[in-house]
């Protein structure tokens, strides 16, 4: 079990991973607490999806000196916006954000989504017949959650969220599982690789349940988002050019996997030669 002790306000970290190889051949790679995705904090710091995939480019990216940022995600995609010079593992690309920002080909998915309700009230969801996002924050209003500031999860869901937002949002992936625990939420939008591992950290495990809804997206992709610059331009190629190598290979293949539910894995796998073949 994991014990991760909590932020107290913006915590900023540099942190060179690698000698400076160039005048201004600099990478600034932003990060925040988000696990299983990105672990800041702990024994399992830097071991999560995306941080085990900027690890991989930092150490191809030999031309290039990198650090490390920690800071909140709506910082990020402020700073992008304003042409700051940072990359971000775990961008989804969406209309709005290729305004300001790069992509690179995909880096991992976001696979499956579910509603996600406390175990005790499973019965009480699956009383609503088959599950609806549409149903539950219109004809089920009452129904309390929240969701991530500025987050994009796929755009059928994001465009309910714009259309029926809900009452409350939050900052941090583990306050809103806290939430769920405590019944000050009724239920979560969730990728279910979140979900297991939230239990764990909070000594609950089975304590939440992940239930299929019509709206669930197929496979979202996650890229390298950075600066919508020249200089983010040239990132982005150079790191397309390490995915082209290393995308197919066993070692990767882990690295998309890791942290996933067994009963997840056939799904995920289902899918892997579509992720390939995604730009």
């Amino acid at each position: 079990m994991v014990k991760r002790r909590g932020l107290a306000g913006l915590v900023v970290a540099l942190a060179l991973t690698g000698p400076a190889r160039a005048e201004g051949k600099q990478i600034t790679w932003t990060v925040y607490d988000a696990p299983p995705f990105m672990m800041v904090e702990g024994e399992e710091r830097n071991t999560g999806i995306f941080d085990r995939i900027r690890r991989l480019l930092t150490a191809r990216l030999t031309e290039y000196s990198h650090s490390t940022m920690t800071v909140p995600f709506p910082r990020v995609l402020a700073s992008l916006k304003t042409g700051e010079e940072w990359c971000f593992v775990g961008g989804v690309k969406t209309p709005e954000r290729e305004g300001f920002a790069v992509f690179s080909r995909p880096v991992a998915m976001f696979y499956p989504l579910r509603i996600v309700v406390h175990a005790a009230n499973r019965a009480r969801f699956e009383a609503l017949g088959p599950l609806s996002l549409r149903g539950l924050l219109t004809e089920h209003h009452s129904l309390r959650t929240s969701m991530l500031r500025n987050r994009a999860i796929a755009p059928a869901v994001d465009a309910l969220f714009r259309q029926y937002p809900p009452g409350q949002t939050h900052s941090e992936f583990g306050e809103a599982f806290r939430m769920l625990l405590n019944d000050r939420l009724d239920y979560l939008v969730e990728f279910s690789s979140s979900v297991s591992y939230y239990a764990g950290l909070l000594g609950r495990p089975g304590a939440f349940v992940g239930l299929p809804f019509a709206e669930s997206p197929e496979p979202v992709f996650a890229r390298v988002m950075c600066a919508g610059t020249p200089w983010g331009r040239e990132v982005v190629a150079r790191i397309d050019a390490v995915l082209a190598t290393e995308r197919p290979s066993p070692a990767y293949r882990n690295i998309v996997e890791a942290w996933a539910a067994d009963a997840d894995l056939p799904r995920i796998r289902a899918v892997y030669d579509t992720f390939l073949a995604s730009d």
